[in-house]
């Protein structure tokens, strides 16, 4: 330890023992127990009398035989009651009380007179001067005694009064809550300083009275806190404690806490109630997590655009909802801690990315977020930002030592600057947020946009998928789920070497519903892992029908989600399929999209290497659209690489597409990996991936898919088409 130059104590460290504090200099006080009478009388006689008389009751005891010296007595010693003689010399009864008074009031230093007669003018004389009480001579001992002690009692009972009162100041004054206390019969209200100054009253001469502090409290709270107030009073609740909003300053609202607790009369009835409010707002309107504005305060800050706008006070504004697409994927692969750590860092990016003087970012709830934009010129600022945002995100998010890649979908709603949709401020920011939600989930259907502006023909969308959602839950059950086959043709044997299966869902109502309507929210829903493993099932039994009839061993690949990858017992489920159908794992092909799969490459790469353990193919889906890293990929148990079809439509429109087919076939001869090129559509097409060395293909060229009864024809097919230069 370093030494402070502090004297060394001697006492030793004892854990029964007091913690010594050093020595203080501080007024000496004595230590008494009895109280102290001081008896001012001319007539030796009397004090010796009135001193036996207390001594004898334990009171200890001063002596003054006229007025000045007991006023002198009373400045140097502590005195709790004068016993005073009315006739005496120098300084009477009566001039000797007016100058006490001077000193201490009438609580602070009792005053008994003694006379020797009982006359009333005499009487009223000492009561006007500031005595406490009157005794006359010859003194009755016992009367003497009981006036002394019931002075005694009430001087007491104020000191601890005043020390009370001293205590409730201090506190009113140095703690950080209001002070409040409300005489229920008088209606008389004490608000403390910092009450004032919490809610923004700086006018002295507001001074409501019994419920008028009501007016400061948001209208939609008023009823509840009133209903909380009595139950208390009624005796229905041990103590009053509610949550609301009050008016602050600026005219907007604070959240506060009110705690009271009532005093009752003899009666049993309430006739007071004192407490404290709190300003709770930060810890009401921030974000525990990211230290952002959350959905209440949010909610707030738009309400206030939108009165504004009513008022034709403001510009139009706009609100952008934002998630991180496959979210939950961070969160079963890094734990919570990591997609906490994840959200940290994404709400930092997203705050560096927008300009704060005319923006508010808020964390709705999980990967939600919300940006209000309070003055706009049009929707190209709104699109701007939005676009700004979208580039912050294109840098990998360092989370649990890895680099991940993540895409955020964004929706944009912007203001009616007419103001009549709305019905109120309240009702038009609920509107406003559910547009924004509702164009954010059609951003996620996009593939050459993440972003997507509010069209109200979204709202239908929303409330049809919603229904879809409810319904998707019993479509296996109702055999309402049904696959179809595309073939994937070799481009040197020119034969059918297998099919892709593809779910499709036959809905009473709707027709046929598209797969990239039903999959999102079966992911979304939880429901992706019991439909996945129906489409593995279905899949496998079909592979086993083709092979009894045709003969010969036919691949069949199946689309695995990620979270269908990483859940509990996946390569379990495989083989027990494979045992229960007697398909050979040989001819089992599972297919799973290149960008999720590298947002968990260490998790997957182990999944993955159980998977080719037992036999099965493992293909990587759309590859060149996501985030690789050649350090994982030659490390993952591979058989084919998928060229998207975003590349191949585009080889001969852009050199750049056709470099990264011509790159995507490279690297997967250097790795010994199969290619299949998907979305061929034309001739074209075919000969150029055919001089590129592509190994198979599938697309609209050869074949849509088709249900199983008619792709076994194809299997007899032999393809014949010119060959590429």
């Amino acid at each position: 330890m370093h030494d402070l130059g502090q004297p060394k104590s001697d006492i030793q460290w004892n854990p029964v023992m007091p913690i010594a504090v050093p020595a203080i200099d501080r007024p000496k006080r004595s230590n008494r127990h009895a109280p102290t009478v001081l008896i001012v009388d001319d007539d030796p006689a009397t004090r010796e009398i009135v001193s036996c008389m207390l001594s004898l009751e334990g009171y200890d005891v001063l002596e003054a035989d006229n007025g000045r010296k007991a006023l002198a007595v009373v400045k140097e010693s502590t005195v709790d009651l004068v016993l005073l003689d009315v006739q005496m010399p120098e300084m009477d009864g009566f001039r000797s009380v007016r100058m006490l008074r001077q000193m201490f009031d009438l609580s602070e230093l009792p005053v008994v007179m003694m006379a020797a007669s009982d006359g009333s003018e005499q009487i009223i004389e000492a009561f006007d001067c500031g005595v406490n009480d009157y005794v006359c001579k010859p003194i009755d001992r016992a009367i003497l005694l009981a006036r002394v002690k019931t002075q005694l009692r009430v001087r007491a009972a104020q000191k601890e009064l005043r020390d009370s009162e001293a205590r409730y100041a201090l506190v009113s004054r140095g703690t950080n809550d209001g002070v409040w206390d409300w005489n229920l019969i008088t209606g008389e209200l004490y608000l403390s300083p910092r009450w004032r100054a919490m809610v923004g009253v700086d006018d002295p001469n507001w001074n409501p009275r019994g419920a008028d502090w009501l007016v400061l409290v948001h209208r939609e709270d008023r009823k509840r806190v009133l209903t909380d107030l009595e139950a208390h009073l009624c005796g229905e609740t041990s103590h009053f404690e509610t949550e609301l909003r009050m008016q602050d300053r600026s005219q907007g609202h604070r959240w506060m806490l009110c705690r009271g607790l009532a005093i009752k009369d003899s009666s049993g009835l309430a006739c007071r109630i004192a407490g404290s409010l709190t300003d709770i707002t930060e810890g009401k309107v921030a974000d525990a997590l990211t230290g952002l504005p959350n959905r209440m305060l949010f909610h707030d800050r738009v309400e206030r655009c939108v009165e504004k706008v009513l008022r034709r006070q403001s510009r139009s504004f706009a609100i952008l909802y934002l998630d991180v697409d496959d979210f939950k994927l961070i969160n079963d692969q890094f734990g919570h801690d990591g997609g906490d750590q994840f959200l940290v860092s994404f709400s930092q990016r997203l705050d560096n990315a927008i300009r704060k003087s005319d923006a508010v970012l808020a964390r709705i709830g999980g990967d939600e977020f919300a940006i209000l934009l309070e003055s706009i010129r049009g929707l190209d600022d709104a699109i701007l930002v939005a676009k700004r945002l979208q580039e912050a995100l294109m840098t990998p998010f360092k989370v649990g030592g890895r680099d991940i890649l993540v895409r955020a979908s964004v929706g944009i709603a912007i203001a009616d600057t007419t103001g009549q949709n709305y019905g109120n401020s309240s009702a038009a920011v609920d509107l406003l947020l559910t547009q924004a939600d509702a164009a954010m989930y059609q951003a996620k259907t996009q593939l050459d946009s993440s972003y997507c502006v509010f069209q109200s023909e979204m709202l239908d969308a929303t409330a049809a998928k919603l229904e879809l959602a409810g319904e998707l839950r019993y479509a296996i059950e109702r055999n309402e789920l049904t696959l179809v086959f595309q073939p994937i043709v070799g481009l040197s044997s020119n034969r059918t070497e297998g099919f892709e299966a593809l779910l499709r869902w036959r809905h009473p109502v709707y027709g046929f519903v598209p797969p990239n309507e039903f999959i999102p929210i079966a992911e979304s829903k939880g429901l992706i892992v019991e439909i996945g493993e129906w489409v593995l099932r279905e899949a496998c039994q079909q592979a086993v029908k083709w092979r009894n009839e045709f003969q010969r061993d036919v691949m069949v690949s199946v689309n695995v989600s990620i979270r269908q990858l990483t859940s509990d017992g996946f390569v379990k489920t495989v083989l027990d399929i494979l045992d229960s159908t007697q398909l050979s794992a040989g001819s089992l092909k599972l297919e799973v999209t290149e960008s999720l799969l590298m947002q968990q490459p260490e998790q997957t790469i182990a999944i993955l290497q159980s998977l080719r353990e037992i036999g099965t193919k493992i293909s990587i889906d759309d590859f060149g659209t996501g985030y690789s890293s050649l350090a994982y990929l030659h490390q993952m148990p591979l058989d084919v690489l998928k060229v998207d079809r975003s590349f191949v439509n585009g080889m001969f429109d852009s050199e750049k597409h056709l470099a990264i087919v011509r790159t995507i076939i490279g690297l997967a001869s250097s790795l010994q990996l199969q290619v299949i090129a998907e979305g061929v559509e034309t001739v074209e097409q075919l000969q150029k991936l055919q001089s590129l060395g592509c190994d198979m293909i599938q697309g609209y060229f050869l074949s849509k898919p088709i249900p199983a009864a008619d792709a076994i024809k194809l299997l007899e097919r032999k393809w014949d088409w010119p060959q590429g230069s």
